[in-house]
């Protein structure tokens, strides 16, 4: 295999607070021989090395949410906030060292399901278990050869840190898959004595390989309308991936129960009301009666502004009409005596 970037340079062993656990994931597999190959106890290894981790941040995450929550809003369209009921895991077909790869978001820190993958979980869904007007949906919502479809699909991005967590695969005929295709023989006889190593028969025993997944996660998913006219098409097509998402599932491993989701409507209005809260208002300036002193021979009321100074110094007990002979209560006394004057 090609040997990785960091051929040389001594790649970490450990992650630091706070990395981008995906790019270490992906990127920085060390678990190499001297020859540059990777046995079953190194993959194991690195898979574990994650498992339990937590991955992204609240307030970036949340803020992400916020902001697709206001894109969707503008567009008129539909969203929702599913959970997961098990584990999810999507992109195990990616390459990688341990075999298996897992969609990370790129900024964010987390998997992620691409909006292209939601796309393709509701027309699967449309073409095997709608029957009204399929061949007319698949057409508008989808498009067709040389047209786009009239729905604009969106990143499912979770809304709070995940909680990483290790399986396993236990394929039965991994040759098969893999070599398969270099199976040649004139008869039975021949493929069964030259390549029974490869045939998907029940003497090969299963070969545990690891993965990584997410425990569990809750994300936000929408889509929209790319025509504000078509909106209704949008609200139609959504309630059909709310269905998908429960009883199909999103990204790999469906079949065994990875990827249902469903819908958590306590955690869209809090996402709502996160986003209609009013900023908190910032705490107005202290006025300071010396500044507006220096601002009456310019001002174009001098005799307004001079009451609120004389108001203003009131309250602060610094309006002295008398003189002394204490310094600072003299200087009082001047600084009355320059607002009276705009007083008369």
């Amino acid at each position: 295999m090609q040997p990785p970037l960091y051929k040389n340079h001594n790649a970490p062993d450990t992650f630091p607070d706070g990395a981008h656990l995906g790019l270490w994931y992906t990127r920085f597999f060390n678990h190499y021989t001297d020859n540059w190959e990777v046995d079953k106890t190194a993959k194991s290894g690195w898979i574990n090395k994650f498992a339990g981790k937590i991955c992204g941040e609240s307030k970036p995450l949340k803020q992400h949410a916020l902001n697709l929550l206001k894109l969707n809003q503008s567009l008129d369209g539909e969203y929702t906030v599913c959970k997961t009921n098990w584990h999810f895991v999507t992109g195990l077909g990616l390459p990688h060292p341990v075999e298996n790869g897992l969609t990370w978001h790129p900024t964010l820190g987390v998997p992620f399901l691409a909006g292209s993958a939601i796309k393709g979980l509701l027309r699967a869904w449309v073409e095997i278990w709608d029957d009204t007007d399929r061949d007319q949906r698949l057409k508008d919502w989808f498009g067709e050869q040389d047209q786009a479809g009239k729905l604009i699909f969106f990143d499912a991005i979770p809304i709070e840190p995940v909680t990483l967590t290790a399986d396993i695969l236990t394929p039965h005929y991994g040759d098969w898959y893999e070599k398969g295709h270099e199976i040649q023989g004139r008869n039975m006889s021949d493929i069964v004595r030259n390549h029974h190593d490869k045939l998907p028969a029940d003497w090969h025993e299963p070969v545990p390989v690891p993965f990584l997944a997410v425990k569990s996660a809750t994300f936000f998913i929408s889509i929209a309308a790319r025509n504000p006219k078509d909106k209704n098409m949008a609200a139609t097509a959504f309630e059909s991936l709310l269905q998908a998402l429960e009883f199909t599932g999103a990204g790999s491993k469906t079949a065994v129960g990875y990827g249902h989701m469903v819908r958590n409507q306590s955690a869209e209005e809090m996402l709502l009301k996160e986003l209609n809260k009013k900023p908190a208002s910032k705490p107005q300036p202290k006025e300071n009666y010396l500044d507006l002193i220096k601002k009456l021979d310019t001002a174009e009321n001098p005799k307004q502004l001079a009451e609120h100074i004389k108001v203003l110094m009131k309250k602060e007990k610094k309006w002295k009409e008398t003189s002394s002979t204490n310094f600072i209560k003299n200087k009082l006394y001047k600084n009355t005596m320059k607002v009276m004057k705009y007083l008369k």
